[in-house]
């Protein structure tokens, strides 16, 4: 992908959310992508589409590996805001997820949505659009950085200024250069040799008399003086005296620091928590710190005790409760007690994200859970971390979308809203999918399919009669014992079964109504389901069991057909 010369940052019916469960039939599917798509530049997935190059352009992938948006463009950038960043003809402009150009591409250059704008140049200059592609800023700048914190910094005749979202000076065009306002609300700034920072009014809070600086961290930040480091406040405040080497940034309260070659640690108030004493020394994260000691890595907490002893080759920093330890050349896994939980096998290993951490043996290249089990074979060239849900991975020069899905469908990610639902249904024996490992949960649920979940999570009865009268269901059908159980059951009537009618949420609502016993109820609140209807009753009940909220605080939307999703999460919430 073409690498852009702005440096930006990048940054439903069913009402009721689910809980984030441990599933039951976790699993991890590869969507194989064609051989003739490329995703070397790509460093992870990106939602909703990932960029991807084929035969020279770019174009875009859903998750399942659809080609998404044709492969078109010069470059394509990753969507950040709901827009992404395309090139064709050597113009620049914006498309959505569905591909739809909805700015046009007339500008000489393009960078990502950060806080509602993007830079864009046009005669050579840079400027700031909104997401309707009205100039917001106008192209007046040498070069620009992304909107942060309401604030951007821009280059005016070789000199930085700020400028805020309507283009407005917040200081004139006198620094040599700067950085992003941290969440402190100051920026560092230098000019002439020396530096200081500003705040968002462009106010000098802390005047530019410093060596060199660091920006804010946990309201702190080292500043350097007479060749050492120490610390100050938001105020300009000395918070430690300039008396280190090295000072780090603050990370859960505590920085690093280096004096006279050893390597401790300095609280918020600057007093040395950990005297130093150490060789080499890692930041904080989760309460531990990496530290090396007679040419070993261990750990210790942040009053200075050991929680692993100094006895690896190397240490990384703890993620989701686990860090990686080199021992014997070979990288294995601890938990914040020092308890090994994967022995040191692996020739890599990488941080844990979202669960899984990647790891490498032998050139091959797979995941492993918390617990140190293999879940995805080492058996890949190329991998990449998790984000979110999906992966990127390579096999034998073809690219794939790993995604962690659940019930042993490989459309249904664990962070779908009907993932619980239908984890539990697959579980149950409730579904079986609509074809290999496909559940289509998008796809609109006929009355036979409804049918079927219920009958099965009714245990699969069997019926008393034979087809139950109906004129167009044969003993043939899969469905045939569920349409006659639900005519002896009330639930139909009639010659006919209409078994691909879909299904409306009223229906579905009388349905699970009916199997519950037919419960008096009264008074759903919904503005669009009369006191007469059919289905008046039933929707109260499900409103007061907790099945549904309807589609808005007013609205049930009774004739509002229902996907396969929708109808599990209901059962689910019926019957689970």
């Amino acid at each position: 992908m073409k690498k852009k010369v702005l440096c930006v940052m990048l940054a439903a019916a069913l009402s009721l959310s689910l809980a984030a469960p441990g599933f039951a039939a976790r699993t991890y599917t590869a969507e194989w992508l064609d051989m003739e798509v490329r995703l070397e530049e790509a460093e992870y997935a990106s939602e909703p589409l990932t960029a991807v190059k084929r035969d020279g352009k770019w174009g875009y992938v859903d998750w399942l590996g659809r080609m998404a948006v044709p492969a078109q463009y010069e470059y394509a950038l990753p969507f950040s805001e709901g827009l992404a960043a395309v090139s064709k003809g050597g113009k620049s402009g914006y498309i959505d997820a569905a591909g739809r150009t909805v700015i046009g591409l007339v500008y000489e250059d393009a960078a990502s949505f950060s806080e509602g704008l993007a830079a864009v140049s046009a005669g050579g200059k840079y400027g700031f659009i909104d997401k309707t592609g009205k100039l917001a800023v106008p192209a007046r700048y040498e070069y620009v950085y992304g909107f942060s914190e309401g604030v951007a910094l821009v280059r005016v005749d070789k000199k930085w200024e700020y400028i805020d979202r309507s283009g407005k000076e917040i200081t004139a065009a006198e620094y040599d250069g700067g950085y992003s306002f941290t969440a402190d609300g100051l920026a560092l700034v230098h000019k002439d040799g020396k530096w200081g920072y500003i705040d968002k009014s462009g106010k000098v809070v802390v005047p530019l008399e410093y060596e060199r600086g660091m920006s804010f961290s946990e309201g702190l930040a080292a500043v350097k003086q007479g060749g050492k480091w120490g610390v100050i406040d938001t105020a300009g405040r000395t918070v430690a005296a300039a008396a280190y080497e090295t000072v780090g940034a603050f990370k859960d309260g505590l920085a690093r620091v280096c004096r006279e070659g050893k390597w401790g640690y300095i609280d918020a108030t600057g007093k040395e928590a950990v005297a130093p004493q150490y060789e080499s020394a890692g930041s904080f994260s989760e309460g531990l710190a990496a530290v090396k000691q007679g040419g070993r890595w261990g750990y210790i907490d942040a009053a200075g005790k050991e929680v692993a002893a100094a006895r690896y080759q190397s240490a990384g920093s703890f993620s989701e409760g686990l860090a990686s330890v080199r021992s014997g050349g070979k990288y294995g896994y601890i938990d914040a007690a020092g308890k090994e939980v994967a022995a040191p096998a692996y020739d890599h290993g990488m941080d844990y994200s979202q669960g899984l951490a990647a790891v490498e043996k032998d050139g091959k290249w797979g995941y492993i859970d918390k617990s140190g089990r293999v879940v995805v074979p080492l058996e890949y060239d190329l991998v990449t971390e998790f984000r979110g849900d999906t992966a990127i991975v390579r096999k034998n020069g073809q690219y794939a979308l790993m995604n962690m899905t659940v019930g042993g469908f490989g459309d249904v990610l664990v962070s779908s809203p009907y993932a619980e639902a239908i984890d539990w249904a697959a579980e149950k024996g409730i579904s079986k999918g609509t074809s290999g490992n496909r559940f289509s949960p998008d796809r609109k649920c006929t009355t036979a399919e409804i049918i079927t979940f219920l009958w099965r999570a009714k245990g699969e009865p069997a019926p008393s009669g034979t087809a139950g009268g109906f004129s167009d269901v044969k003993e043939t059908d899969y469905y045939w014992k569920a349409a006659v159980w639900a005519k002896e059951q009330g639930l139909v009537s009639g010659s006919r079964f209409n078994p691909g009618t879909p299904c409306s949420r009223g229906t579905t609502m009388v349905y699970l109504w009916k199997l519950a016993g037919s419960p008096a109820a009264q008074g759903s609140g919904f503005t669009d389901v009369p006191a007469g209807a059919e289905y008046a009753q039933a929707v109260a009940w499900a409103v007061r069991e907790g099945i549904t909220n309807g589609t808005s605080a007013s609205t049930f939307s009774p004739g509002n057909t229902c996907t396969r999703g929708q109808i599990m999460t209901f059962l689910y919430r019926d019957l689970g």
